[in-house]
């Protein structure tokens, strides 16, 4: 193992873990090969049932473990480890993940050049298909105006092989919860990930805040991340469709100024009329109660929602135009499904 001669800050990587036996001895096998030092590795656990907590004890001592005694979902959790953890810069990391021994080598490099990176995030490969981009995250993230994310290397379920055609370190408008590397005085100062969203979507939210207070957010594909996607919850599942599509429509009421918040609501309410009328015919009528299920949540918690976006409000620093600029201004489900534009090359503008 490589180690630098002269270290750089502490970096504190956090792996959220749940019932991840079966991709957690890969993960700290690859993590313990990372040519970064000094590195502080804290399993965290969500009351997992599979014995993994015991095979890290036995095979690996020297880690340090956090066991709670419920599931937090991914934001609880890390909200709670990041209050004891020492690093300057913090490494939300999956169980399902296998690391490159450089994958921090560039994040902690683009840290250490600009004290405004708040956040950044490796490149993302498969694991099942190690040649192309990984669904979670590709080469750094990015958002229509009426929140449906997508990145460089993936759009909805369309994702590239890897060809090197995003290998330039740029903005992007959110780095992946797969793998997300914060610094922690940016994370703590626009209050952390939301224990609301309990899972799906608070890395997005957590960037459009870190922009709102004038913040950079990277992607530094110099190293590679190869990531599992769907091993702790498959894209078919009820629960997934209903969690994204709910903290989605939460993000937008709390992040977006007024001018933007109203026609973006209206753009999306249309759309998802459209989904609940259409995913019967397609054969997912679930899609369709999922879709009615986090708008009878969201009305439901209204005047809590209102008093989150109040506070998001209050606390940023620079205006939408500004904050903005990772956001696509049109619609990528149109762009999608009518253009058929299937890659970011082909969706995006020119120089974007």
């Amino acid at each position: 193992m490589t180690i630098p001669t002269q270290p750089g800050p502490v970096v504190s990587v956090i792996i959220l873990n749940y019932n991840g036996l079966a991709f957690l001895p890969r993960c700290l096998e690859t993590l313990h090969a990372t040519r970064y030092r000094p590195l502080e590795i804290i399993v965290a656990d969500n009351n997992s049932k599979d014995g993994s907590l015991d095979y890290v004890r036995q095979n690996f001592p020297e880690l340090r473990i956090v066991a709670f005694d419920t599931n937090y979902g991914y934001s609880g959790a890390y909200n709670r480890v990041v209050k004891s953890a020492s690093g300057e810069i913090l490494v939300f990391l999956n169980f399902d993940v296998e690391v490159e021994p450089d994958w921090l080598d560039q994040p902690l490099e683009l840290f250490t050049a600009d004290p405004r990176l708040g956040a950044c995030q490796p490149k993302l490969r498969g694991l099942k298909d190690r040649a192309q981009f990984d669904y979670a995250g590709a080469s750094g993230g990015f958002m229509d105006c009426y929140g449906y994310p997508f990145a460089r290397g993936r759009v909805f379920d369309v994702v590239e092989t890897d060809n090197g055609q995003y290998d330039s370190v740029r903005d992007c408008f959110w780095a992946t919860g797969a793998c997300l590397v914060v610094r922690k005085s940016a994370f703590l100062e626009v209050g952390g990930l939301d224990d609301t969203f309990f899972l799906h979507m608070e890395e997005i939210d957590l960037c459009w805040r870190l922009h709102l207070g004038g913040w950079k957010v990277l992607v530094a594909p110099r190293g590679v991340v190869y990531h599992y996607s769907g091993a702790a919850l498959s894209a078919e599942r009820y629960p997934k469709i209903y969690f994204n599509q709910r903290n989605s429509l939460m993000m937008l009421v709390k992040n977006y100024g007024m001018a933007r918040l109203l026609p973006a609501l209206a753009g999306r309410l249309l759309l998802d009329v459209v989904t609940i009328l259409t995913s019967p015919l397609r054969g997912e009528p679930k899609r369709s109660v999922a879709v009615i299920a986090a708008y009878t949540w969201i009305l439901s918690h209204l005047w809590p929602l209102l008093r989150k976006r109040r506070q998001v409000q209050r606390q940023r620093s620079v205006p939408d135009r500004q904050a903005l600029k990772g956001v696509l201004p049109k619609s990528l489900v149109i762009a999608y499904f009518l253009k058929k534009k299937r890659t970011f090359q082909s969706l995006v503008p020119t120089g974007w």
